[in-house]
């Protein structure tokens, strides 16, 4: 499970890789002459061809050419470049030095504005000028991605790709072959080029964040640029730029920048996001580093010769520990073709990756050069089987930890508390505690029958104090599938103990913790004998379903039964009375449209769903009730401001009302959820304590704006940045009526509408928020704890 969590994260946040060729296979070794040592990611272009490759971390390098003989120009930058001419008599491996090159150290003259600036908008002005006539361009690209701990290489992944690229369609890839140590499987190789940053670009996605380049063409107003030092190369002056962010809190790139004299182009950036490109926890430590290099191969479009990225992840909270995870990437581009004809069919496919087995029409299969492995990785290869798994390799530490490897073989599979030896795959506890059942225990049992679609779920358990048995038992079975559309058949039976009311919020099991300590009982609660049937039509539209069924059901009261005081600390004399329904037999038809529906998380994440739900209740059906119910719930979540960041600015909207006509009994209500005594999630009327407002009509609006960690980077309080903590601001306002005179006078309705508005400070010690609102059409205030607001 971790692992998964791991993989995943990490994928995202440092993009992918790529693979080469062969027919004449040089090799070498490019060296610095003056002491000897490797040159790593040296350029090596094969000179009138759009051809290349880098040397590795230990200066090694391949390259396959078609015939001999060849010349090979030697890159690096701070050295004076060489060509080596390669013949039939030439002997292999090459052994290439380069010499360092004569640093200029021409007297600066201190004016307002720096050279950089200057340099830096030649460099912006000349790349309007080359990358207008770049229409497209394919390219060979080989990637190497290795995930390690801090004391060894845990895996390697490996991609021979050809990628595309068109000015207006972007970025497709396509895999020819892949490779990867044996604990890793297919589907676990990520390495490719699809998300490949080329720093010459205006915008630049980078782990999710949208970044202005620094040839952006208004990169001066984000940037300051600051002339360093100049060298010399191959008699053309090169430019060590300083970049630097000039504003704070916008997620932008620092670092060095290479610029050759004359041409005005960019050679190699060396540059690292900002602190601004962050994560929330659980993620405590988050480092990304990139360079990469240019050539115009002799041309007119400088391009990408490669990609080379270093990052580390630690992912930890309060009990959990996982061990660092550092990534490299290297990434080779070489063969470029450009502004040359691309079957449409590659980019009429909206996939930005496909594997070349899965396409009709398949492209020419070349074998793409490869980046020699270092020792450690030929020892990584050599030494890594299918037992040294990820998972293992990063396995986290805390008291948490067994509760995450609750699943894991590591000791027996006994899982938590050892609770898989003794309860069977599908079976799993129930219980409950309310003043008017007691204690209820219980199972729940689910078995799924996959390969002909059907479900089955049923239940059991008994209340102590009210005496009554619960049981049901439910069945989907999938009738029809069409793509990712299926027609489901549902029906079921259950006797058990219902609410009144219903909650969007709170469950019946964080009810009875509350009671269990002492806090009021949320809710009212009747039996429900209940039968019912229908249809599920499923994904009919993208993200939308659609329902219909038939409900029975024999509604009966508690009666006069004593209610349960009973809590953990003490007794509650006070208990309100558990109050009498409207009792009969109920027949209803129901309805319900959704749309992108999503289980509850109380605020964690905002949603973008709705979901619009009618019942229809008539004697016609054999009902004792005559009544029509619509219900309508939106939550919305908005972008605002700081749309660069990966977690943007947000507003988060939840609307919800309900309205009815006829005689609509009291267990068919609808409900505004309130503040549970301190805990207030999103949603909820926060100053409306311990209970809900209920009624046959009802609307209710909570609006909150999220403000992230920006309020206190503007008053530069670092700490609680760094933490994560943030400020949200938020308001609601509802109202319910229980329209008609038959109703009792001591139904929780409001007294008109009820409005608040309030302040969060959010992920307080990255696990809670604290809540502060103010009512608004009369006097109260509340404080109140809820889950942190992470998305």
């Amino acid at each position: 499970m971790e692992m998964r969590f791991g993989l995943l994260l990490i994928t995202f946040l440092f993009f992918t890789v790529q693979p080469a060729f062969s027919q004449v296979e040089i090799t070498g070794v490019v060296l610095n002459n003056e002491n000897g040592e490797t040159l790593p990611s040296a350029t090596i272009l094969l000179e009138g061809t759009y051809r290349g490759t880098i040397t590795n971390l230990e200066g090694h390098f391949s390259l396959s050419v078609e015939e001999l003989p060849v010349t090979l120009t030697f890159r690096y930058i701070g050295f004076n470049s060489a060509s080596v001419e390669v013949t039939e008599q030439t002997t292999f491996p090459l052994e290439v030095t380069l010499s360092p090159s004569v640093e200029e150290l021409d007297e600066i003259v201190v004016t307002e504005r720096d050279p950089g600036l200057s340099i830096m908008e030649r460099v912006i002005a000349r790349k309007q000028i080359w990358r207008s006539g770049l229409e497209n361009y394919r390219v060979e690209a080989y990637t190497r991605q290795s995930l390690s701990s801090d004391t060894a290489i845990v895996s390697i992944s490996e991609s021979s790709s050809m990628a595309y690229w068109h000015s207006d369609h972007g970025h497709r890839e396509v895999q020819l072959s892949a490779r990867q140590t044996s604990n890793l499987s297919e589907d676990q190789n990520f390495a490719g080029v699809r998300y490949l940053p080329n720093f010459y670009d205006d915008d630049i996605e980078i782990a999710g964040y949208r970044v202005v380049g620094i040839t952006h063409p208004n990169a001066l107003r984000y940037y300051h640029f600051r002339l360093l030092e100049t060298s010399v190369m191959d008699g053309k002056p090169v430019y060590k730029i300083e970049v630097k962010p000039r504003r704070q809190r916008q997620p932008l790139f620092e670092g060095v920048a290479y610029v050759l004299g004359r041409d005005y182009a960019l050679l190699e950036v060396d540059l690292k996001p900002n602190d601004v490109v962050n994560f929330p926890p659980p993620v405590q430590d988050f480092d990304l580093a990139y360079k990469q290099q240019f050539s115009n191969y002799g041309g007119d479009y400088w391009l990408p010769v490669d990609m080379r990225i270093d990052g580390r992840i630690k992912i930890g909270m309060v009990g959990l520990r996982f061990p660092a995870m550092n990534f490299r990437q290297v990434s080779r581009l070489s063969g470029y073709e450009i502004n040359g004809s691309i079957p449409d069919s590659i980019f009429a496919d909206q996939r930005w990756f496909t594997r070349a087995d899965s396409l009709d029409q398949k492209p020419e299969l070349t074998e793409i050069e490869q980046i020699p492995l270092t020792m450690e990785e030929s020892r990584a290869y050599e030494t890594i089987d299918s037992t040294k798994t990820i998972e293992e390799a990063f396995r986290p530490e805390g008291f948490l930890a067994r509760m995450i490897d609750s699943d894991d073989d590591r000791d027996g599979g006994d899982g938590l508390l050892g609770l898989n030896r003794v309860i069977p795959r599908g079976v799993a506890p129930r219980a409950r505690f309310n003043r008017v059942d007691g204690v209820h225990v219980g199972l729940n049992y689910t078995r799924r029958f996959s390969e002909v679609g059907l479900q089955l779920k049923s239940f059991g358990g008994y209340s102590f104090h009210s005496e009554y048995w619960d049981y049901g038992i439910s069945i989907t079975q999938r009738l029809l599938r069409v793509g990712n559309s299926s027609l489901l058949l549902m029906g079921g039976y259950e006797n058990s103990t219902d609410t009144m009311y219903p909650s969007k919020l709170y469950s019946t099991g964080l009810s009875s913790i509350v009671v269990l300590f002492g806090g009021e009982d949320y809710f009212d609660y009747f039996r429900n004998e209940k039968m019912y049937g229908g249809f599920k039509l499923r994904r009919f539209l993208p993200r939308t379903d659609f329902s219909v069924s038939l409900n029975r059901e024999l509604h009966r009261s508690f009666g006069d039964l004593e209610i349960r005081d009973y809590s953990l600390f003490d007794r509650h004399d006070t208990r309100r009375e558990n109050p009498l329904i409207e009792e009969g037999t109920l027949h209803s038809l129901n309805f319900e449209l959704g749309y992108n529906l999503s289980s509850n998380n109380l605020g964690f994440a905002g949603r973008r769903q709705f979901k619009i739900s009618a019942e229809f209740s008539d004697d016609a059906l054999g009902s004792d009730f005559n009544f029509a119910k619509y219900d309508f719930t939106l939550d919305w979540n908005f972008d605002t401001f700081y749309q660069r960041r990966l977690f943007a600015n947000t507003l988060d909207i939840h609307f919800s009302a309900g309205t009815s006509t006829g005689k609509l009994p009291l267990q068919r209500f609808g409900s505004i959820d309130g503040a549970k005594t301190i805990f207030s999630p999103f949603g909820t009327l926060r100053s409306r304590k311990s209970l809900p407002y209920i009624g046959n009509r009802y609307w209710l609006i909570t609006v909150e704006h999220n403000f992230r960690t920006i309020p206190f980077e503007l008053i530069g309080l670092t700490p609680l940045v760094e933490r994560g903590w943030g400020i949200i601001i938020f308001g609601g306002a509802g109202q319910t009526k229980a329209d008609g005179s038959s109703y009792p006078s001591d139904l929780f309705v409001t007294d008109g509408v009820h409005s608040e508005a309030g302040i969060s400070l959010n992920n307080v010690f990255g696990v809670m928020r604290i809540d502060f609102a103010k009512r608004i059409d009369q006097p109260g205030f509340f404080m109140g704890l809820s889950v942190p607001r992470y998305f």
